[in-house]
């Protein structure tokens, strides 16, 4: 082979290694650069959304869906780093959420709507108690037996808008709040009925009653007035958003009620465990009595013949009835304005559907 010959084959041979080691480096950087692209996309799916969640009060067997979630990892298998921001006397839901400190806030249907008619953009999103927790409680021996013996009888509220089911007690059993009773400010101990100072008290279902009970007073010891009984029910505990937040969250908020609806479930399923998830959360009452809360709290959520599949349902008949006796009553100026403004059931349909 000639010399010319040779030099043109062996630069045909050079160019075609070249051509053979950039496809194979390329194709390593492409495949480098594959692996990089699936990590990273691996972190973005593990990291989690941080969602704030406002009480009402303080930690107790009354929000014990939302530990239990949070204790089980409900939350985080939904992508939610979750905080649950307590609350007290001096805190008010409403606020929390308006302001932006919290995300999704828990309050009483009738408190809410007095916020939305001064024309906050709150929403209701959820209804966790699907009965009202209201008594009136008396001491056997005081002779009431029916709303109509509070007549001339001292009673005690805690005010604050806690009083509205009482007024429309007393009213639907032809009774005048001003004339006929006497309404006295009620301390969160239930000391006032105990020491016969009034003699009829205001209780929740889970919390006063059981204090009473725990004093060592029976049943039979005492006479209640159940206000779903009397059919003056207001509805308590419920979700809430700001409507701004919710229209950019929408998917995150129905992520947080699912893994919020499945707390619920498992909480009133077994409300001993629950008590005890809450228990170890914050001590500031015995396990029992949060145990005692769990059970009572429970048939709030679940009443009877409700399906558990629909906890945080929004029973529409009984917003309407809260709303009118709220109006009624002098807690709303107006009538509350009930639409997809101001309580919403889609956010809970998506969640909730198979």
């Amino acid at each position: 082979m000639k010399k010319g010959k040779l030099t043109s084959l062996l630069a045909v041979i050079m160019m075609i290694l070249l051509v053979a080691t950039g496809c194979s480096s390329g194709a390593s950087t492409a495949s480098t650069q594959g692996a990089g692209t699936s990590d990273t996309g691996k972190a973005n799916s593990g990291k989690l959304d941080k969602v704030t969640l406002q009480l009402k009060w303080l930690p107790q067997s009354q929000f014990m869906g939302y530990y239990v979630a949070q204790a089980k990892g409900y939350y985080k298998d939904e992508g939610i780093d979750l905080e649950i921001l307590p609350g007290g006397s001096d805190i008010i839901p409403e606020q929390q959420v308006n302001n932006g400190v919290a995300d999704i806030g828990v309050t009483w249907v009738s408190s809410l709507m007095k916020y939305q008619s001064k024309g906050w953009g709150l929403v209701e999103v959820g209804q966790i108690f699907q009965k009202s927790a209201m008594l009136l409680v008396s001491k056997a021996s005081s002779g009431i037996n029916s709303p109509a013996d509070l007549k001339g009888k001292k009673v005690g509220s805690w005010f604050g808008g806690n009083e509205y089911e009482i007024y429309a007690l007393l009213e639907a059993n032809a009774l005048n709040k001003d004339t006929d009773v006497k309404l006295v400010q009620q301390d969160y101990t239930m000391n006032q009925l105990l020491n016969n100072q009034i003699d009829a008290a205001s209780a929740m279902t889970y919390n006063e009653y059981g204090l009473l009970l725990e004093s060592g007073l029976k049943d039979s010891d005492l006479h209640v007035i159940n206000m779903n009984d009397a059919g003056v029910a207001m509805l308590e505990d419920c979700l809430f958003v700001n409507s701004d937040w919710i229209a950019k969250n929408q998917d995150l908020y129905v992520r947080f009620l699912k893994a919020s609806i499945k707390g619920w479930a498992d909480a009133c399923a077994d409300p001993e465990a629950a008590g005890k998830v809450v228990y170890d959360k914050d001590q500031s009452v015995s396990l029992a009595h949060q145990v005692y809360m769990a059970k009572e709290v429970a048939k709030l959520v679940v009443p009877q013949g409700f399906d558990p599949a629909n906890i945080g349902y929004i029973d529409m008949n009984a917003i309407k009835q809260t709303a009118d006796l709220a109006y009624k009553y002098g807690l709303l100026t107006k009538p509350a304005e009930i639409s997809e403004n101001t309580i919403t059931s889609k956010y809970w349909k998506e969640a909730t559907a198979k």
